[in-house]
């Protein structure tokens, strides 16, 4: 179970948003939380049960160190109709990799 210091420290995390989410005030989530529980009542897990996963806490250890040469990934492109491989892009162009909120 996750201590409020770490839930505090979650929500300041999320609360800086990310290029497909919006900010949101720590507040305002502290708030949310008050109303209407730790999770949408459709959602098997409470943000305690997250916040608590080995899955999640392997996120916040970070695997590639500053200098280090990035893994090789591939995505699909938002449309849909494109993929993209970093060794790919990276052969012909430099290549910055920008991460957003871990939500």
């Amino acid at each position: 179970m996750p201590s409020p210091k770490d839930l505090f420290a979650y929500m300041r995390t999320v609360s800086r948003g990310s290029p497909v989410d919006k900010r949101w005030s720590v507040l305002g989530m502290m708030w949310s939380q008050f109303r209407e529980g730790n999770a949408p009542p459709d959602s098997p897990l409470t943000l305690a049960d997250v916040m608590a996963s080995d899955d999640y806490r392997n996120l916040m250890a970070a695997k590639v160190a500053e200098g280090d040469l990035a893994p090789d990934f591939d995505l699909q492109g938002i449309d849909g109709s494109a993929r993209a491989r970093l060794s790919d892009l990276a052969e012909t162009q430099p290549v910055a990799l920008v991460f957003g909120s871990y939500t």
